[in-house]
């Protein structure tokens, strides 16, 4: 049998500066609140013993007792590439923007469950929930879990009165379509009124700056960026059956591996949120467009523009810079008014892609009624009326604008002819 979850801990102690909370430790916040029982009198039989002994500690709340387990880590402590501490020296103002929310340490809530499955309805139970979270010069994280059924409304309603503090900032990485509704059903389900966080999905930002680099968008792909490697890792789509094993009877050895997995999926998302802080305060560069553009879309929207341009500037510069990156960038300069420089990636775009007769179109429209040069406005419709098909929506606006163009034309022909008809 492989080492314990408590022995892969304890070496982690020695060598990363990670540190087990105590039997006198609170393991969290609530333990101050509700404080456990002596272990001693309260471990009744086997199982208890078990969870004891794997470094859980009882928490004896009004509705039963919980079982949580405080994991800390120094903030000297790297995980991937970065010490914690690094998020604490980290400007957060733009990711606060990002989450429209107050973004600070101290407010943050890291969470991740483990569940039986992967629906929202009442078979579905989270049986491990993780929250990780700055204090005392650590970076903590705590493990509340289900040891049978039963236990549930306990741990749901000591959770549910953790996330509903003033002020908190709920971040995961899809937990706006998986953990938190779960986590609400489970409070609907035992008659509670569930909390309302501000949340931060850290699946979005990160879609959109890196899945144009990455492809797949799992957790487990993106921590590749973040240098988080996982040797030995237990895939999650197992953890339900271990789980199912352990109520059935199995030793809680057979559950260290599930714990593994659910502590670090939390510890990525610290690092997770502290890429993303960082990107957004301009302090990262890639070798890839697509997370230069996505900065840039942002910046836009925030009406930041110089810090838009610039990143702009950034992905068209790179060696993958896409049709997106460089349209996008062209709609920019257009909507800043900077119509020369966007005219020339439009004729840029119009011989890369030849088939794509936007560029065209944006040209003919730029020519007609800023440069009021109505014979190169027409060249360039024309040009972009051949690149669609006959007969669709596209061709016969085209074909208006060409018509619109022509009588312009005949018009400023007629009045040099006859110059009377100015009058």
């Amino acid at each position: 049998m492989g080492r314990s979850l408590l022995d892969k801990l304890k070496d982690l102690e020695r060598t990363t500066g990670v540190r087990r909370s105590s039997g006198e430790d609170a393991p969290a916040d609530e333990a101050r609140d509700a404080s456990p029982a002596p272990q001693a009198r309260d471990i009744e039989n086997d199982r208890e013993a078990e969870l004891a002994d794997a470094g859980f500690q009882r928490i004896t709340t009004p509705h039963g007792p919980v079982w949580v387990r405080d994991t800390g880590f120094d903030l000297c402590t790297s995980y991937g590439d970065r010490p914690f501490a690094d998020f604490l020296s980290c400007d957060l103002g733009r990711l606060s923007r990002l989450a429209k929310a107050d973004v600070a340490p101290e407010r943050m809530v890291f969470y991740d469950v483990e569940a039986t499955g992967l629906g929202h309805g009442g078979g579905t139970v989270p049986f491990l929930h993780a929250v990780g979270y700055f204090a005392d010069d650590e970076f903590r994280v705590a493990q509340y879990f289900v040891p049978d059924y039963a236990a549930e409304a306990a741990v749901v309603r000591l959770l549910a009165d953790r996330f509903g503090r003033d002020g908190s900032v709920m971040v995961t990485y899809n937990g706006k379509s998986y953990d938190w509704p779960l986590f609400v059903n489970r409070c609907v389900l035992y008659g509670l009124r569930p909390p309302e966080p501000a949340h931060l999905d850290l699946l979005h930002p990160a879609r959109r700056l890196w899945k144009g680099v990455v492809g797949r968008m799992k957790l487990a792909d993106v921590e590749a960026l973040l240098g988080v490697r996982r040797d030995g890792d237990l895939p999650g789509s197992e953890a339900p059956l271990r789980y199912f094993a352990y109520v059935q009877g199995a030793p809680l050895a057979s559950m260290e591996d599930v714990f593994a997995h659910n502590l670090r999926d939390v510890c990525t998302l610290a690092r997770l949120a502290l890429e993303i802080a960082e990107a957004l305060e301009e302090r990262r560069s890639w070798s890839h467009a697509a997370p230069h553009v996505g900065l840039a879309t942002w910046f836009d929207a925030w009406r930041e523009w110089e810090s838009a341009d610039a990143q702009f500037r950034r992905a068209v510069e790179q060696e993958d810079a896409d049709w997106r990156a460089r349209w996008l960038f062209s709609l920019f300069l257009k909507r800043r008014g900077q119509w020369e420089e966007a005219c020339e990636i439009w004729f840029e775009l119009a011989r890369d892609f030849p088939n794509r007769p936007e560029p065209l179109v944006e040209a003919a429209k730029y020519f007609e009624h800023h440069r009021r040069d109505l014979a190169k406005a027409l060249e360039a419709a024309e040009g972009a009326q051949v690149r669609t098909d006959q007969g669709s929506r596209e061709h016969g606006e085209i074909a208006r604008r060409i018509e619109r163009i022509r009588r312009k034309l005949e018009r400023g022909a007629a009045c040099q002819a006859d110059p009377r008809r100015l009058l």
